[in-house]
């Protein structure tokens, strides 16, 4: 998808948001602000995702911040975090409920959020169901289907994907859950998948990439196979629907709709479960 009107100023705040996660100080947080509107500014028209302008406002949040994983300590509280907020639910042993407990995670974003009553929200959302609900379509492609490639989305939400996996192996599926190459934003990579231990449910591999969303022609070649390969493509997350709703190749989206682009997009609502497919 290309990037709305609305995304600007939501770009800014998520490079701001982070100064104030990372507590660098107003000074710092007016230079990144600059520094990206700067940045932003050069386009004469957006027609690249979001999350492609995103990666390099973060590329200054690094620079800023001095740090080439400024999140880590936030993605170890997210995952600890997460584990505790899972222990504290009944685990799903349907897919489709698994399916929206993995959904409902997608809502747990640390680096946007705050932690406050967040366990509550989570409650609250997994009495929704899914405004967009394509679950028909994957419940057939499955029947046929031998492999399932997983797209992880934030450090904290990837334990809620492990009720996910655990529902397609008792469906006797092949599953590989992707997750970043090097650190972006909150964004999984190998060392959270170890410290969940989702290491021990399914083979886990690195998209080889540092970019915000899933963009194929950064990724690695053995990423690239695998994704072209899978029978079925589960993706979590606003941005690698940003990134992979153009793609040529049958997708699922699981996420939460978080703005209005992404509600238009994928025909949902701002905080409702979205299961949607896209054919290639």
């Amino acid at each position: 998808m290309k990037a709305y009107p609305q995304c600007v100023p939501c770009l800014i705040n998520q490079g701001l948001n982070a100064v104030r996660k990372l507590n660098l100080g107003q000074e710092l947080e007016k230079e990144i602000a600059l520094r990206s509107l700067k940045f932003l500014s050069q386009f004469e028209s957006m027609d690249r995702s979001p999350a492609y302008y995103a990666y390099f406002v973060q590329q200054i949040v690094k620079e800023i911040s001095g740090s080439q994983d400024p999140f880590y300590d936030m993605k170890r509280f997210a995952n600890e975090k997460a584990e505790e907020i899972l222990g504290s639910l009944e685990e799903p042993q349907s897919l489709e409920g698994a399916l929206k407990l993995s959904c409902v995670g997608n809502y747990i974003d640390f680096a946007i959020r705050d932690v406050k009553d967040i366990e509550e929200e989570v409650r609250e959302l997994l009495k929704k169901e899914f405004y967009v609900r394509d679950y028909p379509a994957l419940s057939e492609k499955l029947k046929n289907a031998q492999s399932v490639l997983v797209l992880g989305d934030n450090a904290g939400e990837i334990v809620f994907d492990k009720p996910l996996v655990k529902a397609l192996k008792r469906l006797g599926k092949e599953v590989i859950y992707a997750v970043k190459g090097k650190p972006i934003l909150n964004d999984a990579t190998y060392e959270d998948a170890l410290e969940v231990s989702m290491t021990e449910l399914c083979r886990v591999i690195s998209n080889g990439s540092d970019k915000v969303g899933t963009w194929i022609e950064d990724c690695s070649e053995e990423f690239r196979d695998i994704f072209y390969g899978s029978d079925v493509v589960i993706s979590k997350g606003q941005a690698n629907f940003e990134t992979l709703n153009d793609s040529d190749r049958d997708i699922f989206f699981l996420l939460i709709a978080k703005c209005e682009p992404i509600a238009s997009e994928t025909k949902g609502r701002v905080k409702e479960l979205i299961f949607k497919y896209k054919r290639g």
